[in-house]
């Protein structure tokens, strides 16, 4: 199985709304009529609506749309060929230019860890980006957030995860021009928090134990680029 995570940005000619909107509308029912019987085997939309650094100050919005997608290996490794030659996988193409800027375009290979299955229940999507502080390498941010980081995260906000999920990215593709020396992130993350459990966003971060948390998690991270992207979200395939 072949994880990835998908980035993009709108195209010139829309809004970040309507470019999403098409993206849910019309582009992902299309993609999983054709994609699913060939082996795509997971598939979610999360649509940033809002985003803010390490101190919580609002920032802009760096990404449009975040796609987690798994594939069997076969359909991921005969997926350009599908692209080119196929009539769905061209179709697949040439739609993604009517809602976002190809160019922009980037496709993450990771490994997946789940830490709390996804309950099922509504609540505040967040997903998260960073790098590695400096002097590491993205196995050490990797190791750290998969050993101490995640576990910690479950213990401290219990029920209020509804949904807890992190990606581990290995390498990076722009969609036009391939491989990228470096990924935007080597860590993301997907959480759902209930609010009628976590109640106050602001003194739930106050606390003791959420402080110590966040202050571990820097040791190993780049806190100037962390971005944390408050989502609308979207299954297609679970």
């Amino acid at each position: 199985m072949i994880k990835t995570v998908g980035l993009g940005k709108k195209c010139a000619d829309k809004t970040r709304e309507q470019a999403q909107q098409y993206h849910i509308d019309h582009h992902a029912p299309f993609g999983k009529r054709v994609a699913q019987p060939l082996g795509m085997v997971r598939y979610v939309g999360y649509y940033p609506q809002s985003a803010t650094n390490m101190a919580g100050e609002a920032i802009d919005i760096p990404w449009d749309f975040i796609v987690p997608e798994s594939f069997t290996d076969e359909f991921f490794n005969n997926i350009e060929q599908w692209r080119e030659n196929d009539p769905d996988g061209q179709e697949i193409t040439i739609d993604e230019a009517r809602f976002c800027d190809r160019s922009a375009g980037v496709m993450m290979v990771c490994d997946d860890n789940e830490i709390v299955p996804d309950s099922g229940r509504e609540g505040i999507n967040i997903f998260f980006g960073a790098k590695r502080a400096k002097g590491l390498e993205p196995r050490d941010h990797h190791e750290k957030h998969r050993t101490l980081i995640g576990p910690w995260a479950k213990k401290v906000y219990g029920e209020a995860l509804l949904d807890y999920r992190a990606y581990y990215i290995h390498e990076a593709y722009n969609l036009k021009t391939g491989l990228m020396p470096e990924a935007p992130y080597d860590v993301m993350v997907q959480a759902r928090f209930d609010p009628a459990v976590m109640g106050d966003m602001a003194a739930w971060m106050a606390r003791p134990d959420v402080i110590e948390l966040l202050q571990e998690e820097a040791k190993f991270m780049d806190t100037a680029t962390l971005v944390s992207m408050v989502c609308r979200y979207q299954p297609y395939i679970l």
